[in-house]
């Protein structure tokens, strides 16, 4: 039989009985769409998670030994880089307080904020930087106003200085970044304490390979302190966020469940296109096709399927993760986000094919005259 043959009955199929498979492209479509937003959302929770350590870089981290996450830190004597500099000989120290304060908007409603002092911000004495996502939550607008926006943090008034799009939170409180001196007397914190140290190496990294024997050294000699790479500080705070709330794990298992509904509804069509045109299989095999011929056809009408539950989950997605950006500001889609998703996609087309490998088994050649 010409290879030809299972092609045209495929399109004979998309022509004349679409209704049929648009139910199934449909409904794994869904599923796959909801699976991609979820895993979306999870990873967006974890850079959510480790947001602050994220953007200040740096290539390694010193905190109080028992410190897991940013937003959780001990005070420690700043006096430790002078200590700590032998170790990592040339590196720069920048440092890092970090705490929750009163925050009085210009229209004079209350909350908190979550305020970030650091070294070398650039940002005048009485200014602040603050998310874009989080300016309506303050009372503020964009810059560019006529007028200065000035707020009150711990009863110090302080101006909207530069706004930034690298700090979303789902902490409840917004992130607002203030120099390092500044920010130290609104936390009323002592004139020689820290919460971190940033350490940056010159070579723009090269030395790390020698921070593992800097770790160890300050392990031994300093166990007040914990030595870490600016990866494994991030990755601590968004474990840190995961374990203690368990959010991240909701949010994953959602996106599971919702694979494993698109591997069923996916091999359930399947199975049931071949229910369906059972009988016009079996008029093909007695026409001179072979069992080759009908694995290509349901094959064929599998990877349609899974094609068009692909596509649907790359277009719409991001446009989801838009429209629930006012409810969801730091959820954001990347590239990124799509593989494992669509590796389920691939994942569930085996699954379909394996489970209609012994439906397709029982077309051989005596079928034509048993039926």
């Amino acid at each position: 039989m010409s290879a030809s043959v299972p092609r045209l009955f495929v399109r004979a199929v998309l022509a004349r009985d679409g209704k049929f498979l648009a139910v199934t492209l449909a409904s794994c479509a869904v599923a796959a769409i909801v699976a991609m937003f979820q895993y979306s959302v999870y990873t967006s929770f974890l850079r959510a998670s480790a947001v602050v350590p994220r953007m200040l870089g740096g290539d390694f981290w010193v905190t109080s030994a028992s410190v897991e996450c940013f937003d959780f830190p001990y005070q420690f004597s700043q006096d430790y880089e002078g200590a700590l500099s032998r170790y990592v000989p040339g590196a720069n120290f920048r440092r890092v307080v970090f705490g929750f304060a009163t925050w009085r908007s210009p229209q004079g409603r209350r909350g908190n904020v979550a305020v970030v002092g650091v070294d070398g911000t650039g940002l005048p004495d009485d200014g602040f930087a603050a998310d874009r996502s989080d300016l309506a939550r303050l009372d503020l607008s964009t810059l560019g106003a006529v007028q200065p926006q000035f707020g009150s943090i711990s009863e110090t008034t302080l101006h909207l200085a530069q706004t930034v799009d690298t700090l979303p939170t789902f902490l409840g409180a917004p992130y607002v970044i203030v120099p390092f001196e500044r920010g130290r007397e609104l936390l009323g914190m002592d004139p020689t304490s820290t919460s971190f140290l940033i350490g940056d190496f010159p070579g723009g990294g090269r030395d790390l390979p020698n921070l593992v024997a800097a770790r160890r050294l300050t392990a031994r000699n300093f166990p007040d302190v914990s030595m870490l790479s600016a990866t494994q500080f991030a990755d601590s705070s968004a474990r840190y966020w995961q374990r203690k709330t368990g959010a991240g794990m909701a949010i994953l298992l959602a996106a599971v469940l919702a694979g494993l509904l698109m591997a069923i509804l996916l091999s359930n069509g399947v199975l049931r296109f071949i229910q369906r045109y059972h009988h016009d299989l079996i008029s093909l095999l007695g026409h001179g096709a072979n069992q080759r011929d009908i694995t290509s056809i349901v094959g064929s009408i599998a990877v349609l399927i899974a094609l068009f539950t692909m596509a649907a989950a790359l277009l719409v997605t991001p446009v989801m993760i838009a429209l629930f950006r006012p409810l969801l500001p730091w959820v954001s889609f990347r590239p990124s986000d799509a593989v494992v998703p669509l590796l389920a996609v691939l994942a569930s087309l085996l699954i379909a094919l394996g489970a209609a490998r012994r439906a397709i088994a029982a077309y051989g050649p005596d079928i034509v005259f048993r039926s």
